[in-house]
């Protein structure tokens, strides 16, 4: 985690000698030879990052590194500020000019001074490193720990636990994939998070009597993060011969090309099962492939990994499969079954006691199968509702022991999670411990995130790619790792928002505390992420927080806030605990109301955000504001990522236009916003990339200069009345338009031409007119954008036009208000990439619509909303891929189409706000079947909501 941190500090110092080099004349020889300390010490961290578990000395060196490489880089940045600053307001007159070059000679020398000491400071832990010689600590060597570990993990196939939960299913997939003659492929993986109970259904499987009739030799093979090729290849070797002693003796006499050869050639003569265990990286299994001939029909391999990328690079035609978490009930079963080691047959009252706070405890284990066995094997020796209860208080502790105590060898929750954090680059450790800032079940925006990151610092540019696509292709890899949790997704595969599983988020901030990564303050209890190990004082610095708003956060008009006490504003600057005396590192800063609307602009409002001049970070998301933000805000030169999302806010100071370095704006505010000077505000943002404007807002005469903006990909709210189209002409790398109040398509005229650029780069456009009709000849301009994806039209529309004229790469379609005459369905259902249609209120004012055989082939999620229409025709082998269907609010529906029950693709059904008895038709009630109900029988998943609101269960 040190080596990312140093690795940063040095790139983002060579950043600042090139971009600041006018204002760091004369400290550039002490910054270089700073960067040249650093990198020295990069080949020292990987070695002492690897022991700091063993020994208290290297943690504190680890640390001092850290925060020398951040200072350093603070010192820079902060200098260089300064000199902008007073160069700018030099200027004015002779005087100020005089003033601000000895003022400038000052700061010099306090700079030179305070990179020589840092400089020090690193050359000092250099030394000492070189002269304690890590690797020749006293105490077990890395091979001799790493080797005891890997003996501690490993499976062995004859130890099957009988005791599990669920598996039948799984196993039945797994077995028929390996058995049955038209399966194909050659490996068969078993990926997910650590914990999952991927050997255990390995184990499964490699005992199923059909798997054990249909292959003639068998072996099995634990791998692990640290394994010896021929070990590995020779174990199955001996497996598949089971020889007696004397042809083991031989065996292990053989060369490993012998070794590999004889395997192959096994495999291609008989019909092989392998099981390779735990397989981590594609490099891994590159050294093994030698010994597969993957192209032999009969012979295969089953696989387990926490890497999907793992998996796909085995055999890219291969079978993957991901075994769900346990349900909350399968969670209480499996926990009875561990921690109920009598049979009582439930007539002990102490027990029966005991269900309420066992279903608790097994809630918390997230569905991960590990955790519930881990809680089972610990309940099971205490056996009174006192010990339960005592548990239940403590049951983090409990459940994620050991990963503080470096000396804990055991095989629990915690040291199984761990080894995915171990297993991360450095510069994916950085972004994983991102995660922390977020609450816990919060569903975290990609989008955001990913901003988040690059603003941060974190994300190094690779090859030609933007740092927002490094940035993605982090954390697709934390998902194929299972480090995180997929959220929804998009029409076109992006991963909208993400989760972190309750236990690996448990994990995060554990790695984070230790980390010294960030501090995270309730409102009512602190709760400090600060290393407890490192004693230094240089290591109070927080440079990362998050603030939890407490429910119970009084709301306050701005009169109620004016009239709080001093004593209650002091109470609020010790709660922020952000106005130290000499500023502050602070880098991010997170603020999280919860849903209930929370005033706090009388915190923000102390808040001497002056100190905070490298802040990149910075979300006040839901947070009402009050009537405007302090104006301090302006002194945050280096933010680079600002979100007022939802919050309410009145006004926007004008020194929020000193901010030039902002990359990502978002303005969403949710009341109306007056008095708001555009121009003064983002016309100076010339990094600006991204921007939401707010969703309410009266400009006056303010006229914007959108050709400064040359940078701006994103821009959502764009008002065409208060703004000509026109000057969007000059933004030739906008990718997403929003745009409000359009009063004619022609007025796109402009910007969707073939021979614009953004007509070639535009990947989403959105279209919210009044008044004036969009024509259907408009329409076909869209023809001439080939990477649009996603549209959304929201006003009338005479006539949809061909399905020609459609975008050729369209995969998300909403249509609102549109009042169309016709049946969209003949158009729409040609689109042959379509995957998501939302035809929301108004979008058509007939009776029936016609959904033909073969129609909308790649359509998944279809959401109707209408108050006209009476008849859905579903012919057979429509829609043959949907998986969710939401009927909303069609009050005139008179029943779900016979067909659906013929759409076998179906996961998820929404009936929402529709007449009490077109609800009932889809019920059993009192053992009887609805009218309807067997249309809809074999989707997994039934939502029904009345025209009251109210909840209705399928089987009440």
């Amino acid at each position: 985690m040190a080596e990312a941190i140093v690795s940063f500090a040095v790139e983002r110092l060579g950043d600042l000698l090139i971009q600041e080099a006018s204002f760091l004349h004369g400290v550039t020889d002490k910054i270089a030879e700073i960067q040249v300390e650093l990198r020295r010490m990069k080949c020292f961290l990987k070695d002492a990052d690897a022991r700091r578990d063993e020994d208290e000395t290297i943690r504190n060196w680890v640390a001092e590194i850290r925060e020398a490489a951040y200072d350093a880089e603070d010192t820079v940045e902060t200098f260089a500020f300064k000199v902008a600053r007073r160069r700018r307001s030099g200027l004015q007159n002779i005087l100020k000019r005089y003033a601000c070059i000895l003022s400038e000679f000052k700061a010099l020398h306090e700079v030179g001074t305070e990179i020589d000491a840092i400089k020090n400071r690193i050359s000092s832990l250099s030394t000492s490193l070189q002269s304690y010689n890590i690797k020749s600590i006293e105490g077990e060597s890395s091979g001799s720990r790493n080797e005891r570990q890997r003996i501690l993990r490993r499976s062995y196939s004859h130890v099957v636990d009988e005791d599990t939960l669920g598996v039948e299913g799984n196993v039945k997939i797994l077995m028929e994939q390996l058995v049955q003659p038209d399966k194909r492929c050659s490996v068969v993986s078993i990926w997910g998070m650590g914990g999952l109970g991927k050997t255990t259904l390995a184990k499964k499987v490699y005992h199923h009597g059909a798997v054990r009739r249909h292959f003639d030799c068998f072996a099995w093979s634990s791998v692990s993060q640290q394994f010896n090729i021929r070990a590995v290849v020779q174990e199955i070797l001996i497996n598949f011969m089971s020889p007696p002693q004397e042809q083991r003796k031989e065996i292990e006499k053989m060369s490993d090309n012998e070794v590999l050869k004889r395997v192959y050639r096994i495999q291609e003569e008989k019909k092989c099962l392998v099981i390779l265990d735990d397989v981590w990286t594609t490099e891994a299994w590159d050294t093994l492939r030698p010994a597969f001939p993957l192209q032999k029909v009969g012979s295969k391999i089953l696989l387990t990994t926490r890497n999907k990328a793992v998996a796909s690079h085995a055999d890219p035609q291969g079978f993957l499969y991901q075994p769900k978490c346990l349900t909350e009930e399968e969670s209480w079963e499996l926990l009875q079954r561990r921690a109920f080691l009598r049979n009582d047959n439930g007539t002990d009252p102490t027990i029966n006691n005991m269900e309420e706070v066992g279903k608790e405890m097994a809630r918390y284990c997230g569905g991960l199968p590990l955790a519930v066995v881990v809680l089972g094997g610990l309940l099971a020796t205490n056996h009174t509702l006192y010990d339960w209860e005592r548990i239940h208080r403590n049951i983090k502790s409990y459940l994620m022991r050991g990963i503080d105590n470096y000396k804990q060898q055991d095989s629990g929750v915690s040291n199984v999670l761990a080894l995915s954090y171990q297993d991360l680059s450095c510069h994916l450790k950085s972004c994983f411990l991102y995660l922390a800032h977020f609450p816990e079940d919060y569903e975290i925006r990609t989008k955001s995130l990913v901003r988040m990151w690059v603003a941060e610092g974190i994300i190094s540019k690779v090859g030609e790619q933007t740092l927002e696509d490094v940035a993605e292709g982090y954390l697709d890899e934390l998902i194929q790792r299972c480090m995180v949790q997929v959220g929804r997704t998009s029409s076109n595969g992006r991963v909208h928002t993400i989760q972190l599983h309750d236990l690996m988020r448990d994990l995060c901030l554990s790695k984070a505390k230790e980390e010294n990564f960030l501090e995270i303050i309730g409102f009512q209890q602190v709760e400090t992420f600060s290393s407890s190990v490192v004693t230094t004082p240089t290591l109070d610095k927080v440079r990362r927080r998050a603030i939890y708003l407490d429910q119970s956060l009084p709301v306050q008009s701005d009169a109620e806030a004016r009239a709080v006490s001093k004593n209650k504003d002091e109470d609020a600057n010790i709660y922020v605990k952000l106005n130290p005396e000499n500023g502050t590192p602070l880098r991010s800063l997170l603020i999280f109301s919860p849903p209930k609307e929370v005033t706090v602009h009388w915190m923000l409002r102390k808040l001497n955000l002056k100190k905070f001049t490298l802040l990149r970070v910075l979300s006040l998301e839901g947070l009402s504001l009050g009537e405007k933000l302090p104006k301090s805000i302006g002194n945050l030169v280096h933010l680079k990522f600002l979100s007022f999302k939802y919050a309410s806010l009145l006004h926007f100071p004008s020194s929020i236009r000193n901010l030039g370095c902002i990359q990502t704006l978002d303005l969403r505010i949710t009341r109306p916003m007056i008095c708001f000077r555009m121009n003064e505000v983002i016309g100076r943002m010339k990094w600006l990339r991204h921007l939401y404007l707010p969703f309410d807002l009266h400009v006056g005469n303010s006229k914007v200069q959108w050709g400064n903006l040359s940078n701006l990909e994103t821009l959502k709210n764009f008002d065409a009345v208060q703004w000509d189209i026109k000057d969007l002409a000059h933004l030739t790398k906008l990718q997403k338009l929003e745009v409000k109040r359009v009063k004619s398509f022609k007025e796109l005229d402009v910007i969707l031409k073939p021979s614009h650029p953004i007509s070639s780069n535009l990947r989403s456009l959105g279209l919210k007119h009044v008044g004036t009709k969009v024509e259907e000849i408009d329409l076909k301009q869209l023809s001439m954008c080939p990477h649009l994806y996603k549209l959304r039209l929201h006003g009338e529309i005479s006539n949809l036009p061909g399905h020609f004229f459609f975008p050729p790469n369209l995969t998300m379609l909403t249509l609102r208000s549109s009042k169309l005459k016709q049946d969209p369905t003949p158009i729409l259902e040609c689109l042959l990439n379509l995957t998501i249609l939302s035809l929301l209120r108004d979008f058509y004012i007939g009776e029936e619509m016609v959904f033909s055989k073969n129609g909308f082939p790649r359509l998944k999620d279809l959401a109707i909303f209408s108050h006209s229409v009476k008849r859905l025709k579903v012919d057979k082998g429509a829609m043959p891929n949907l998986k969710n269907l939401a009927i909303v609010d069609c009050t005139s529906l008179e029943m779900v189409p016979e067909e659906v029950k013929y759409i076998t693709t179906l996961q998820t059904l929404d009936v929402a706000f529709m007449p009490k008895d077109f609800i009932q038709r889809l019920q059993v009630i009192n053992g009887k079947e609805g009218e309807d109900f067997y249309k809809v029988e074999h989707v997994p998943s039934i939502k029904l909501i009345d025209d009251e609101g109210e909840r209705r269960s399928v089987r009440p």
